[in-house]
């Protein structure tokens, strides 16, 4: 839509007089003026445009020409500024932890059955070749914010009295197992005694 170059309101053509008129400053303009203006705007528009994309498309072929020295390249950049790095991750997640974890909820959907077996096989290889590094980088990561965790669990459990519950319930339930398996252990050497030692009779182990 064609606008006053006076004060940039939206012009109204009159066609039986062949001219713009702004409705705001009451101005009158050729209308091949206006419509040579238009056409020279939008054309270095969309050059500018064009120049863009060329721009953008040559960088990503330059990056495909030369990408063992943009990984080595990036390699220095991340061990140079690992700190800084991660610390705009973390702020950058904090702030959109429910849009990352809603995005990567609705991938995992529409994964198909091939692509999940693709990306589970990666997952497998990529435990068993990297599996004490991603150990060590737990165990530190928990001993740098292991007082805010222990903070979170524990306002965690207080606000869901029922799963501490059960939690309680379930410890319980193993240590009544541990018990069960351990005197059915014993109870098992103890009826093997007598077929180890068959000529010892009852009365002198109990000393009689």
């Amino acid at each position: 839509m064609p606008r006053c170059p006076n004060c940039k309101y939206k012009l109204v053509l009159l066609e039986h007089r062949r001219k713009y008129k702004c409705a705001k400053c009451g101005k009158l303009f050729s209308q091949k003026e206006i419509d040579d203006k238009e056409f020279r705007e939008l054309n270095n528009k969309r050059r500018a445009e064009a120049k863009k994309e060329a721009r953008k498309e040559y960088s990503k072929q330059y990056v495909r020409e030369n990408k063992d020295k943009f990984k080595v390249w990036a390699k220095k950049h991340y061990e140079k500024n690992k700190e800084k790095i991660r610390e705009k991750q973390r702020e950058y997640y904090e702030k959109h932890k429910d849009e990352i974890s809603e995005k990567a909820k609705e991938k995992r959907r529409q994964q198909t059955p091939q692509e999940k077996v693709k990306y589970n096989s990666y997952k497998r290889e990529y435990w068993a070749s990297h599996n004490q590094e991603v150990l060590q980088n737990k165990k530190k990561n928990y001993q740098k914010r292991k007082a805010e965790i222990l903070v979170n669990q524990r306002l965690y459990w207080q606000s869901n009295p029922t799963l501490s519950r059960i939690k309680h319930l379930r410890e319980q339930q193993k240590l009544l197992a541990l018990r069960t398996f351990e005197f059915s252990v014993d109870k098992t050497l103890n009826a093997q005694i007598p077929k180890v030692l068959p000529t010892i009779s009852l009365s002198y182990l109990l000393g009689l």
